[in-house]
């Protein structure tokens, strides 16, 4: 899991945008390690397991005046008052004025998030710093047997890619000890084969795929077309793909005509809007070095992935987080749930006035990141994150989820909120989690695997669109220029300006299927015609998915 800080800005409860690195670590906003050996809890709570979460802040479902009556009280015994309440977008909520079964479905599941302050009143000059996760256990003890009423509070857990800081996507990708400097790096009679080629102090195994060559992220040429379209520009009926990520740069593949950057509902951001010069734009936050960020261009990859497997698709690029990756359980339920507004609203035809186009409803959801809860044997564990993507299946959108990259069964969630067996719930489009493969159809030593793992795509080594404006600090180790003007010289390992890039995890497997369903979809629309109710819509991308391999060809 994430362990980094997460600071605050302006004085806000939620920061306007995730940070990068930095803050308060005995604040209200630092990243803590639940350790199961000497956590409090209850009697009746089930085995916990090791998990991160954000210390000072809880998340709370609803409006219900008596789950925020316990929350305050058990604050309160602790010594801490509710200082600010977030409601992640619920003024939004409230002024857009949805149809009341809209209205009254997303309330149910709308998440806010609290910030809790010693309280001022009390006389102590000294005070402990406030232990989240007690506070919780003595609010699931006030409510009791009060099931609905308990799960109504919740941690506040980061989130990363693939579980992960980043998805086998080390900031130095040329950092191994000896990469390319064998005394004959290239006179070898096999310059690429020996027993050890990468040296570093794991040489093999999950390592391996950070290495430039075997899978990590490098710039390449590409020499096929563009994808090639069938449908005209604004043509219906057009697939959307939505994709949650770091944001979609500047590439000749991703043009207006197949992206929507930076959406919106009634004139707010879904998302984070982008810095000028910043996160896509340049792929560096560190303004003292240069170095491209760990996860900078993991976005554009991820759409041009989409766009390979449905060259049709239109893609809404949500900025959920920098290049660095850091991003908090609060930002993706504020993007999730006004996803699910603007999803609602086009559904009733609407738009941000009436004098505009109505928003388009959402076909796919493609998610790349993910955490490891800390209960994920209660069947109660996580219904804050959970609620709004079963909103969303049961209006017929497929959240396809990356499996993660620890190569372990632990759940991972919201990967792991994929049905075990079969589809699910009749009633709604279940959430799909994708594992990755290696080029040879092998699964990656990398990937996550289980029984919610039911989808396999390539995973490893692929080859996908970088943004172009993207240069680092890092050069080319040689360059010369010979007796005819010619510059002659070696790789520059962080120069993506040729727009591709190679790159591994399974961040990029679950865009792989999420394309591949988005494709068949269009397909299913043009043959069938079927009704497009919401319950018509879940049944017809239902008998989509049931048709969709388990282990999809190489590409």
């Amino acid at each position: 899991m994430v362990s980094r800080r997460v600071g605050t800005r302006g004085g806000t409860s939620l920061p306007p945008e995730p940070p990068r690195h930095g803050g308060d670590p005995a604040g209200a906003n630092a990243v803590l390690m639940l350790d199961p050996t000497t956590a409090y809890r209850t009697r009746e709570l089930a085995e916990i397991r090791p998990t991160s979460f954000v210390s000072g802040a809880l998340l709370v479902r609803g409006q219900d005046p008596a789950t925020w009556r316990a929350l305050r009280d058990a604050a309160a015994d602790a010594g801490f008052v509710v200082d600010e309440v977030d409601g992640l977008g619920l003024d939004l909520l409230e002024a857009a004025g949805l149809a009341p079964e809209h209205r009254e479905e997303l309330s149910k599941v709308w998440v806010q998030r609290v910030t809790l302050v010693p309280d001022p009143e009390r006389r102590d000059s000294v005070f402990r710093a406030l232990d989240t996760w007690r506070l919780l256990q003595s609010y699931r003890a006030r409510v009791g047997a009060d099931k609905q009423r308990s799960s109504d509070v919740g941690l506040e857990h980061p989130v990363s890619r693939g579980a992960r800081p980043n998805p086998y996507t080390s900031p130095h990708p040329y950092t191994s000890p000896h990469p390319y400097t064998s005394p004959h790096p290239y006179t070898s009679p096999h310059p690429y084969t020996s027993p050890h080629p990468y040296t570093s102090p794991h040489p093999e195994g999950l390592s391996l795929y950070a290495e430039a060559g075997w899978g990590g992220r490098q710039p390449v040429n590409w020499l096929g077309p563009q994808p090639s379209t069938r449908l005209e520009p604004g043509a219906r009926p057009r697939p959307n793909v939505v994709v949650l990520d770091s944001g979609i740069g500047k590439h000749p593949w991703l043009t207006r005509s197949h992206v929507t950057r930076e959406p919106e509902v009634l004139g707010a951001p879904i998302g984070i809007p982008s810095a000028p010069g910043g996160g896509e734009s340049s792929g560096s936050g560190d303004r003292f070095t240069g170095e491209l960020d760990p996860d900078a261009g993991h976005g554009t990859f991820i759409a041009g992935l989409v766009r390979q497997a449905c060259p049709d698709a239109h893609i809404l690029g949500v900025r959920l987080f920098h290049g660095d990756g850091d991003v908090t359980e609060a930002h993706l339920l504020k993007a999730l749930q006004l996803l699910a507004l603007r999803h609602l609203l086009a559904l009733e035809g609407r738009g941000p006035d009436d004098r505009d186009a109505p928003y388009e409803p959402v076909d796919v959801l493609s998610l790349s990141l993910g955490y490891y809860h800390e209960q994920p044997e209660d069947a109660s564990f996580d219904p804050l994150l959970r609620g709004p993507l079963d909103l969303l299946g049961g209006y017929g959108v497929c959240t396809v989820v990356a499996a993660g990259n620890d190569a372990t069964n632990r759940p991972n969630y919201p990967a792991a909120f994929a049905p075990r067996d079969g589809l699910g719930d009749r009633t709604r489009v279940p959430v799909v989690a994708v594992g990755a493969l290696n080029p040879d159809g092998t699964v990656a030593l990398f990937s996550n695997d289980g029984p919610w793992v039911r989808f396999w795509r390539p995973g490893a080594s692929l080859v996908s669109t970088m943004p172009t404006t993207f240069d680092g600090s890092e050069a080319a180790r040689n360059v010369l220029v010979n007796d005819r003007g010619e510059t002659r010289a070696g790789l520059d390992p962080d120069d993506f300006t040729a727009g591709f890039g190679v790159w591994s995890g399974t961040s990029f497997a679950a865009p792989v299927f999420a394309g591949e369903l988005a494709h068949r979809l269009l397909e299913d629309m043009v043959q069938n015609r079927r009704g497009s109710t919401p319950a018509q819509v879940v049944q017809r991308t239902r008998a989509v998915l049931a048709t969709m391999p388990a282990i999809g060809a190489r590409p």
